[in-house]
């Protein structure tokens, strides 16, 4: 249903919106957001259907401010759109002519949906301070978009001068394919550090120029930015390393090959996403985008422009020369013709065969990946290593990371050895620690996992003590209720929407003699814990006798779980352990990471 509303009002519109209420039923419950689009007259359809589509997936009220004519006398015409012809979401298109073309903050407040996120999107040219503008001022969400803009560079660096937390841009959103294959190249053996960094692209195309901001920021390494021919888009980014270059290059529409040394070339998907999902990535969030925000302010400023362009660094062999050839798939075809013209070679296996193939597949990965030092103490330096790779990388790809410490001896000795490790101050600065588990005694207690790591060199890490989170203390069983649910409060609240803890990208445990992780003890009732993060323990069979800890569900969402042990004594219980699952006498055959497990032993440890 369309109305058209020439001439009116915003009381008129406000009445006409509450007749159409009880006409079609009620337009607004289930709107999540008000989304005001502010364009001119001639960008306005295409806006708008960019704007019906994105919101599909997040129903909203769109207020459209559209700046018509400002000459002649101040008039608002306005028409709203419900049912079929807003798909699922209410568009009031509001167009201001005369004086009232400047007033579009005052229009639209009487209109905008009562206790809702208010999102601000510009497809064109938008105001040089979007945040102080009079409708970025009202939004809480505040997009723009460089790309379309005349003069995309100098957009970028508006955004920059100008930005506040809210503001970001579509050529941002448009990288995010890219930036998740360059992160998960780097995740993988061998964890070598990046020295130097290429992007090629046209002139003036702002997602380069943002990619390349990102990679100097997150990587901390020179970045240069080399031309290629207009109209090209992205055509490569080469990350060197010092046993070869990584490099993602742009094969042909919608595909792209990432080659890189000791490995197969690949063929990855990597098309552009259209103006609506990028739009619909934004309304995903209504957060700040510290990412965006680093690599806007402080990675841009980094990079470097190459004077030569990208056929002379080619020929210099500083970038790819083109994608890489993908080696041809010995696989049969598996068309229709050719199946006709084959005959079965084998029959499928039986089910109970079938059935023992799954089962000693799921008994592999449920036993998790054994990784051996020699000692205790080169354990705790490869650990220390792993770990402060993981955490560049989800800083990186997040912008935040969250890390669970373990205590015992080889918990202190990876702190100490974290200490040591290179990792830039801007990372730990967006590292939260935590704890798998904790003894219930006074602060500062010797018995506590926390102190422990303090005395073993926590605070020579960068790391805010606001982000640091040790659990809560204490001397009696009466306190120690409040104590679990005050420490499931803190994970909560540094949870993301809908979870209950924080998305943990490394869970370390160490392992007893008897398999218990955390102070999750054989046998007893808190392995089997499920409706909860945090749990209590009274009379543990380990002293202290009262004890907080982690639940295996909370444990097991974390990425990567990674059990370090050290000792013969512990021998025994590490074979035990990842030769059963979920076993109640061994409670480390409970908990795996969502990515991998990995039991880090020393020779003593895993029996050799």
């Amino acid at each position: 249903m369309i109305v058209d509303l020439p001439s009116t009002t915003t009381t008129e519109i406000s009445k006409r919106l509450v007749a159409l209420r009880h006409a079609v039923g009620a337009m607004a419950m289930g709107r999540v957001l008000t989304l005001l689009l502010i364009t001119d007259e001639d960008e306005a359809d295409a806006a708008l259907e960019v704007a019906n589509d994105a919101t599909r997936q997040h129903p909203a009220r769109i207020l459209a401010v559209v700046r018509a004519n400002r000459r002649g006398a101040s008039r608002l015409d306005a028409q709203i759109r419900v049912g079929g012809d807003a798909g699922a979401s209410e568009i009031v298109i509001l167009r201001l002519f005369g004086e009232m073309a400047d007033h579009g903050a005052s229009v639209v407040t009487p209109l905008l949906l009562p206790d809702s996120p208010i999102v601000a999107w510009w497809p064109g040219e938008p105001p040089t301070d979007v945040a102080t503008s009079a409708l970025g001022a009202i939004a809480r969400r505040r997009i723009t978009d460089a790309g379309a803009c005349a003069k995309p560079s100098t957009q970028l660096k508006r955004r920059a001068k100008t930005y506040a937390e809210g503001d970001t841009d579509l050529s941002w959103t448009r990288i995010t394919r890219w930036r998740g294959l360059l992160a998960a190249a780097l995740d993988e053996a061998p964890f070598a550090a990046v020295q130097s960094a290429v992007v090629v692209a046209e002139a003036g195309e702002p997602s380069a120029d943002l990619i390349a901001g990102w990679l100097a920021h997150a990587l901390d390494v020179p970045v240069q930015r080399v031309n290629s021919a207009a109209g090209s888009g992205i055509v490569s980014i080469r990350m060197d390393r010092e046993d070869g270059p990584i490099d993602l290059v742009r094969a042909r529409e919608g595909l792209s090959t990432l080659s890189q040394p000791g490995r197969p070339v690949r063929e990855v998907p990597l098309s552009i996403p259209s103006p609506a999902e990028c739009l619909a990535a934004e309304l995903r969030r209504l957060d700040a985008d510290e990412i965006y925000a680093a690599a806007l302010t402080e990675g841009l400023p980094q990079v470097t422009r190459r004077s030569k362009g990208a056929a002379n660094a080619a020929r210099a062999g500083d970038i790819a020369p083109g994608p890489a050839d993908v080696p041809s798939s010995s696989t049969p075809s598996m068309s229709s013709r050719s199946l006709k013209r084959r005959s079965p070679k084998e029959s499928a296996p039986p089910a109970k065969q079938l059935q023992q193939r799954v089962e000693e597949e799921l008994a592999e990965v449920s036993a998790g990946e054994v990784r051996t030092a020699a000692d205790p103490d080169a354990l705790a330096a490869d650990v220390a290593a792993a770990i402060a790779s993981a955490l560049k990388d989800a800083v990186a790809l997040r912008g935040t990371a969250h890390l669970v410490l373990t205590g015992g001896s080889m918990g202190a000795r990876t702190v100490t050895a974290l200490a040591s490790a290179h990792l830039p101050k801007a990372t730990w600065s967006k590292v939260h620690i935590w704890w798998g588990d904790e003894r219930f005694v006074p602060q500062g207690h010797q018995d506590r996992n926390d102190q422990q790591a303090r005395d073993a060199g926590l605070e020579r890490l960068p790391v805010p003590s606001a982000n640091i989170h040790p659990a809560p203390a204490g001397s009696s069983e009466d306190e120690l209720p409040a104590a679990v649910a005050e420490w499931a409060s803190e994970l909560a609240a540094h949870a993301i929407e809908g979870e209950h803890a924080p998305r943990f990208d490394v869970v370390l445990l160490g392992v007893g003699p008897d398999a218990h992780v955390a102070s999750l003890f054989p046998d007893r009732s808190e392995v089997t814990v499920t409706d909860r993060t945090t749990v209590l323990v009274t009379a543990s069979p380990k002293p202290p006798p009262l004890r907080l800890s982690l639940t295996v569900p909370a444990i097991n969402a974390a990425e990567r779980v990674w059990l370090v042990v050290a000792g013969a004594d512990k021998a025994e219980a590490v074979a035990a352990a990842r030769d059963a699952r979920d076993d109640p006498h061994l409670p480390a055959s409970w908990v795996r990471g969502t990515r991998e497990t990995v039991w880090w032993l020393d020779e003593a440890a895993a029996g050799d």
